[in-house]
């Protein structure tokens, strides 16, 4: 297959030097955080804060989960998390399948509205959100994360998915409903298959949205024992501002999801991210 880009010589040194600079950018932060995680005590973090721990303390991503509360700030992180994901990937890909396979007259309408809320932040519509939440009874719930958040997300979900609904041959459809296939069972049994990349990115990009969402929350929960991980880390942090070599450990056990599930996913969401333009 030849290449779309032919490069000289120095433009790949100019383009080999530019992602080594940007990898270092995003790695010696991160080995920092670990080497200074295992540090036995404050005062090691700040005599050499990147060299190695001597002796190398585990015990402190112990310390950090139970003297934070950590268990219960990563439970409810991960009802926010996972709801807004199941919440997003549902509506979103039932929504997508109906604007790309059945339009209707309005369609293009709807869809030019889940496109202005790309270009529009969610934030902007803070103060009718917040009066929307508190007269639906849900303020101070994990239910008001949860729905804005899956709000938030289904533009950009609905976007990724129409263009791939659009790119799956319709004689695929066409065969099925020839079967007496219904539209739901068309949808779920013969589209949602084909479009597993796309999921798969959507459901990371929200998973990770919603795991290090800190505004939302800020704005709808006041309880703390309701607090995600993003609160519950700047509740320790006025607990153990001083104590870095924790402050290191908490960080770390709340990046780890994030890391997983893109280690878990990352076949399936680049495959997303470069099919959705290809037509078939």
């Amino acid at each position: 297959m030849d290449k779309i880009f032919k490069l000289s010589t120095k433009e790949q040194m100019l383009v080999q030097f530019i992602m080594i600079a940007w990898a270092l950018v995003v790695l010696v932060p991160f080995a920092s955080a670990v080497l200074n995680a295992l540090k036995p005590n404050v005062g090691a973090v700040f005599r050499d804060p990147f060299g190695l721990p001597d002796p190398v303390t585990w015990g402190n991503f112990a310390k950090a989960w139970v003297n934070a509360n950590f268990g219960r700030y990563f439970a409810n992180s991960a009802i926010i998390a996972l709801s807004s994901v199941t919440l997003v990937t549902f509506a979103s890909s039932t929504t997508a399948f109906v604007l790309a396979r059945m339009p209707f007259k309005g369609s293009t309408a709807i869809f030019i509205c889940f496109m202005i809320g790309v270009i529009i932040p969610i934030r902007l519509a803070l103060a009718p959100l917040f009066d929307t939440v508190r007269a639906l009874g849900l303020l101070d719930t994990l239910w008001s994360v949860i729905f804005v958040q899956a709000a938030s997300m289904m533009p950009v979900a609905v976007f990724i998915l129409v263009s791939f609904f659009k790119n799956i041959s319709k004689e695929i459809e066409e065969a099925a409903v020839m079967d007496g296939a219904m539209p739901f069972t068309v949808y779920w049994k013969i589209m949602l298959p084909l479009i597993r990349p796309a999921l798969a990115t959507i459901a990371l990009l929200t998973f990770v949205q919603a795991w290090n969402e800190y505004f939302l929350p800020l704005i709808f929960i006041q309880s703390e024992e309701l607090y995600p991980l993003t609160m519950g880390l700047n509740q320790f942090n006025r607990q153990f501002a001083i104590q870095w070599h924790m402050m290191f450990a908490a960080i770390l056990i709340m990046m780890a999801p994030t890391m997983i599930a893109f280690i878990l996913a990352s076949k399936q969401f680049i495959s997303g991210l470069t099919q959705g333009g290809v037509k078939e």
